[in-house]
Parts: structure tokens; C-alpha cells; sequence
């Protein structure tokens, strides 16, 4: 009956283990999301500070939707790479 309890107590360890680290692998990966998208909008804003001439202005917007809806894309296959190969349950 004892080895029975300790073998349970080691597999749930291991399963703590497991959520433990996937858990810190998700986090790791939002926190550098967060810091890439703070590095973005403080290079928007200082190039929209920087604008003369309204023509730029339109540019500017294009390029800023352009680059938009690519890291929205790159965003959504980091998740689903994330959600993929990083179950919370092993």
C-alpha cells in the first residue's frame, strides 16, 4: 500500500512539474510580446512626431497597417506553435 502512495505522490509531482513549466514557457512568451509591441509603438510614435507633411502622414498609416497585419499573423502562428507543442497536460 505504501509504494502505491509513493509512486502516486511522484506522478503528480511530475505533473506539477510539467504544468510548472509550461506555464513559465507561456509567460516567457507573452512578456517578450509585450516588450516587442512596447519597442513598436514607441518607434510609431516618434516617427509620427517626426512627420512634416500630410502626404507622409498617409504613408506612414499604410505602413503602419501593413506591419500590423503582419504581426498579427506572426503572432497567431506563435500561438498556435505555443499551443501545439506546449500542452499544459503531459
Amino acid at each position: 500500500m505504501y509504494a502505491f502512495n509513493d509512486e502516486f505522490s511522484r506522478a503528480a509531482q511530475a505533473a506539477f512539474d510539467a504544468q510548472l513549466a509550461s506555464f513559465a514557457s507561456i509567460f516567457d512568451w507573452h512578456r517578450d510580446t509585450t516588450w516587442a509591441s512596447l519597442a513598436v509603438m514607441t518607434a510609431a510614435s516618434n516617427e509620427l512626431l517626426a512627420i512634416q507633411h500630410p502626404q507622409d502622414l498617409l504613408q506612414m498609416a499604410s505602413d503602419q497597417g501593413k506591419h500590423a497585419i503582419d504581426c498579427a499573423q506572426a503572432y497567431g502562428r506563435e500561438a498556435t506553435d505555443v499551443a501545439l507543442n506546449k500542452p499544459l497536460f503531459r
